[in-house]
């Protein structure tokens, strides 16, 4: 049952970091390039986008802004690089997925306000309801009966 919570926190991490695994299908040098006309739902690695989200949600202080965005940047050029790492299985490609986010996460935690860690957690776990409501659309759950 390890398994469900380490899922779930690499549901959260992926929804956080701007869906960086949504761009599986691209190239593995597509990081700064716009993405292909068919694939405009995707996002890319935008730490710019996610520092203004995160300025705007937690009112972050100019002061926490000039911390804050170099380690989203860190974070992104991290996974873009892990997603370009054809070398690694996929299950060791999402451990040191979950690795750099949850590294990403302490740093930025450090920077805010005690309120504003809580109102950051309280993100995150909507951000996590959000990707299981989602997941569970597009799975079918066999927690129920067993049929016949």
């Amino acid at each position: 049952m390890k398994r469900l919570p380490a899922l779930a926190t690499l549901a959260l991490a992926v929804t956080l970091s701007g869906h960086v695994f949504a761009q599986q299908g691209a190239p593995a040098g597509a990081g700064g390039n716009p993405p292909a006309p068919g694939n405009q739902h995707m996002h890319a690695f935008d730490a710019q986008t996610q520092l203004q989200r995160l300025t705007k949600q937690l009112q972050l202080t100019p002061d926490q802004q000039a911390k804050i965005g170099p380690m989203l940047q860190q974070r992104d050029q991290q996974l873009q690089s892990l997603h370009g790492d054809s070398s690694l299985k996929p299950a060791d490609r999402r451990t040191k997925a979950m690795t750099i986010m949850q590294d990403s996460e302490s740093q930025i935690g450090g920077v805010l306000t005690q309120e504003q860690r809580g109102k950051w957690k309280a993100m995150r776990e909507k951000a996590m309801e959000r990707m299981q409501e989602k997941r569970g659309q597009n799975v079918p759950s066999t927690a129920g009966s067993s049929g016949g």
